[in-house]
């Protein structure tokens, strides 16, 4: 009876089932950790309207200053002055700037070159600021003290 169980007995082939999964490591890529960028080819890009924006600053110099010469006294917290302790200061009130490209020849410098000298034009440009108030621990000893700069260009006019 041997050959009856061959018949009977079922066989099952092993394709018939899916395999399970494998978890093995992942082989090495050698572009692994490099980005790859990838696009279209780079095409010439024409602009029909164009503009360029240009400017200069010229720096200001100072020709003179008109300054006030002030002395403050030390006061106390309860109002008492200490005259033995004070600082004499220049408070300046009007401030003359020129500009470096602003410069107007001298009159030997006309002469010399056969310009007619300018005359007037106010190349020069003044601010004028507050001036220096007497109070009780402030006192003024000049006013009006006119300085001017050696080393502003046209100072010589």
């Amino acid at each position: 009876m041997a050959g009856l169980e061959v018949v009977v007995r079922p066989f099952v082939f092993p394709d018939i089932r899916p395999r399970a999964k494998q978890s093995l490591p992942p082989q090495d890529d050698p572009e692994k950790g490099f980005a790859k960028i990838d696009g279209q080819p780079a095409q010439q890009v024409s602009l029909s309207h164009s503009m360029s924006v240009s400017s200069s600053h010229n720096r200001p110099v100072e020709v003179s200053r008109r300054v006030d010469e002030a002395r403050v006294y030390q006061e106390e917290d309860d109002g008492t002055l200490n005259r033995d302790n004070f600082v004499d200061m220049k408070v300046a009130n009007k401030i003359t700037m020129r500009e470096e490209g602003d410069r107007v020849p001298t009159a030997k410098e006309a002469w010399l070159e056969g310009l007619p000298r300018p005359t007037g034009l106010n190349f020069e440009k003044p601010n004028f600021y507050k001036r220096v108030e007497e109070t009780n621990n402030v006192e003024v000893k000049r006013r009006d003290i006119i300085e001017k700069n050696p080393d502003a260009p046209g100072a010589g006019i």
